[in-house]
């Protein structure tokens, strides 16, 4: 037997304790039975170094085995999580899950250590002729978007942080609310505009983008919480673009992605000039850069796909007189940096700090739900990795794997 599966139960308790990333505590509890035995009692909701892909749940529903992919070694785990089954799920920070069962229940879940937070009873909105629909649909139409201001759980008192505040996109509308660990309710945020694609948590405040790309600064601690328009909708935005808004080396930014394919009844998104529009002399066309026949191929197996993104970023306007207190200001490359977009908490990371990541890349998952349901085998192929460099896509991760998402989409 290994000296290190003699180690005292203490002392294993201590290394773990002294664990930074989520990783490091999946190998822990792989190392030996001894070292997994503690690794079973002493589970703190620790946060992932870098995204991981949840693949999606079997079709048959009988196994409680959920299947996640760390993209930057191409490995598999395996974990059994009961907690999840049938349920919706949608990734959020600091390695939680939002969960939502066709009970309506709804829970931040930690697949990891098993801590579950029960939140508020969803806000249903006034039935617009939608009473046919069953619960199912209700719950996969309700939550869209969850990001989190802090880990909800302090690792120093070893308590959930009332302090936390839990942000979602819902409804058909694109609607915003927010609760704290103990709510008993979910709060409402007026919105004239509607349509919300995106949250994130910058710099202390959230802000949101809408599916025009016009931006917003959520206010949460008034009496009555609003949102206060502080960037323009960039020009020629469609509805085919779908917007996300995520925080990378300080500065906010704006991603459009822009889909075609035989599913849209007009022509793919076509490029647009925006030097006449954008304060930036940098500014080119990039939309479909790199599009070629590989593209073309793309989109004639596919009902869409994606074919291109723009990056913008908020900076401080001088434009006198202005009614907006940011411009949008072209980004043409990300430097160290990759994205992560999709139907996660959008994120940014540093690629030199982890073997695989490419760097001035986009990560993108497929998010168009709401026409899973009219392509063949519920949809979730529009997945990959967008180079800025060169223009190009990739798959996330090698055929092996790719099958195995296929056999569970």
């Amino acid at each position: 037997m290994s000296k290190w599966a003699e180690l005292p139960d203490l002392i294993l308790s201590e290394i773990m304790r002294r664990l930074s990333f989520y990783n490091d505590f999946v190998i822990f509890g792989a190392i030996c039975k001894s070292w997994r035995s503690v690794y079973s009692l002493e589970n703190p909701p620790l946060s992932p170094r870098c995204p991981w892909l949840m693949l999606a749940e079997e079709k048959e529903q009988k196994s409680h085995t959920r299947v996640f992919v760390n993209l930057f070694d191409n490995k598999v785990y395996n974990f059994k999580l009961p907690e999840l089954v049938g349920k919706k799920c949608i990734g959020t920070s600091f390695g939680w899950l939002l969960s939502v069962g066709t009970d309506f229940q709804v829970n931040l879940f930690h697949p990891l250590s098993k801590h579950l937070l029960s939140l508020p009873q969803p806000l249903f909105w006034n039935d617009d002729g939608n009473s046919k629909l069953d619960h199912l649909d209700y719950r996969d139409m309700f939550f869209e978007k969850c990001v989190l201001s802090r880990n909800p759980w302090n690792l120093v008192t070893h308590e959930y942080d009332c302090d936390c505040i839990i942000m979602v996109i819902y409804g058909n509308g694109g609607s915003l609310a927010f609760t704290r660990p103990g709510y008993k309710a979910w709060i409402d945020i007026p919105s004239h505009s509607g349509s919300i694609s995106d949250i994130a948590f910058y710099k202390g405040k959230f802000y949101a983008v809408n599916c025009h790309g016009e931006a917003f600064v959520c206010h949460t601690d008034d009496d009555i919480p609003f949102v206060e328009s502080i960037a323009p909708r960039p020009p020629a935005t469609e509805e085919i673009i779908q917007m996300y808004i995520v925080e990378s080396s300080g500065d906010l930014l704006v991603v459009s992605r822009f889909r075609g394919g035989h599913f849209f009844l007009e022509d793919d998104t076509e490029d647009e000039d925006f030097e006449d529009d954008i304060e930036d002399e940098n500014i080119h066309e990039s939309e479909g850069e790199g599009e070629g026949e590989d593209e073309e191929e793309k989109i004639n197996d596919n009902p869409y796909v994606t074919i291109g993104f723009t990056i913008l970023k908020l900076e401080c306007s001088t434009k006198v007189r202005s009614k907006y207190k940011y411009k949008w200001v072209k980004v043409d490359s990300l430097g160290d940096q990759a994205l992560f977009v999709g139907d996660n908490s959008s994120s940014s990371l540093s690629a030199s700090s982890f073997n695989g990541c490419k760097a001035n890349c986009i990560y993108y998952t497929d998010d168009y739900g709401e026409v899973f349901p009219f392509t063949l085998n519920g949809g979730g192929y529009d997945m990959g990795v967008f180079s800025l460099e060169d223009g190009k896509y990739k798959h996330h991760y090698e055929d092996e794997v790719a099958e195995l998402a296929k056999l569970r989409a």
